[in-house]
């Protein structure tokens, strides 16, 4: 799959101007497991209060209520995201419900750069529709302090029985989210990163690959 950043910045901003409708098909995808994965994934950081995480592809800040509760209010979020209009859904969200520790970056994350380090790096279902994904990890990467760690939660095609749907879920997730399916992104961490981990969920339609930044990584 090769789609463009074109074609990304439509697809999201669409799911930008409805959210309410983005978060209803974030629920569909996750078969109900929705809130049980991205706590996973923030608990993978290994967060403490006051630290500082960079979510990378944040979308409409779904996972900023599981990010606030791990960072308490003293701790700093960082949403990055290529549509504005995801943004601006993210900071509709933060404003409701009073956050003033988010802040909100627009650019492609293939050219990531931040002027401070962060104590985590998080990405929900968003490095799998960045074109340049393996540039957006390396990116990503730079800003992480030597020992902290990067989690991602994203999706896999089914294997087995339910197989038989491939060519429809692929079409159907290319077309709506942008989801390039041939991203291999535990292999691309693992080559990257020491002790990475990769844990399967949802019948090993979604997994969490997470590792530890070293100084020789970057």
């Amino acid at each position: 799959m090769d789609y463009s950043l074109n074609q990304v910045k439509k697809t999201y901003h669409v799911w930008g101007r409805h959210p309410l409708l983005y978060k209803f098909a974030c629920a569909i995808t996750f078969l109900g497991q929705e809130k049980k994965l991205r706590k996973l994934a923030v608990a993978a950081l290994n967060l403490k209060n006051g630290d500082t995480v960079l979510d990378v592809a944040c979308g409409s800040g779904l996972n900023h209520p599981f990010l606030e509760h791990a960072l308490g209010p003293e701790g700093r979020i960082i949403a990055f995201d290529f549509s504005d209009a995801m943004l601006a859904a993210a900071k509709d969200q933060a404003e409701r419900k009073g956050w003033k520790n988010i802040t909100f970056i627009q650019g492609d994350a293939a050219e990531l750069a931040l002027d401070t380090k962060v104590d985590g790096v998080l990405s929900t279902l968003g490095i799998s529709a960045i074109p340049k994904h393996k540039e957006a990890l390396d990116h990503a990467l730079a800003t992480l302090k030597d020992g902290k760690k990067i989690s991602i939660l994203d999706a896999r095609l089914p294997t087995g029985f339910w197989s038989i749907f491939n060519p429809l879920i692929a079409c159907v997730y290319g077309h709506w989210a942008s989801w390039d399916y041939t991203e291999d992104i535990p292999r691309y961490l693992k080559s990257t990163l020491a002790g990475v981990e990769v844990k399967s969920y949802n019948g090993g339609t979604f997994y969490i690959a997470s590792g530890t930044k070293h100084a020789s990584n970057q």
